[in-house]
């Protein structure tokens, strides 16, 4: 009796893996949803650009950038957002043992950021200039001058 509970675990395993895996990938927005705790907020700020409204949040204890898109009138819920969490391949909370968020602000459809980067292997800290593309319908990437 054992084994046929163990085979009968072992055939419906893959299914419900199967099944988990596919409405995760049917729902993207979903899968990749986080949730923020406003509670732990240090600095916010948000401007109108282009018939949307754009917010970022620095939250305490998280090395990522929120920024978030909101269509007029409808402030309860973004239409975009994007957690800001590499520069290129390198991951913050990877490949940074510090990141700091020093100067945030909007300008000409930018989101610019003084960004502190100070690397987990060998390295001195560096201040780069960086900014952040903002459309009605996409968030860019964090590009920083040299």
């Amino acid at each position: 009796m054992f084994t046929r509970v163990w085979k009968r675990v072992l055939l419906t395993t893959p299914w419900v893996v199967l099944c988990a895996a596919s409405s995760l990938s049917s729902s993207p927005a979903n899968a990749t949803e986080r949730h923020i705790d406003y509670s732990k907020v240090t600095k916010a700020d948000g401007e109108v650009i282009k018939e949307r409204y754009f917010r970022y949040l620095v939250i305490a204890d998280d090395p990522c950038l929120t920024v978030q898109s909101f269509r007029l009138g409808h402030p309860g819920k973004p239409h975009r957002e994007k957690f800001v969490c590499a520069l290129g391949e390198a991951r913050f909370d990877r490949d940074f043992a510090l990141v700091d968020f020093k100067f945030v602000d909007f300008h000409d459809g930018h989101l610019h950021v003084e960004v502190e980067f100070i690397p987990a292997r060998r390295g001195r800290k560096v201040v780069r200039w960086c900014s952040i593309a903002l459309q009605p319908d996409s968030i860019g990437d964090l590009v920083c001058n040299r």
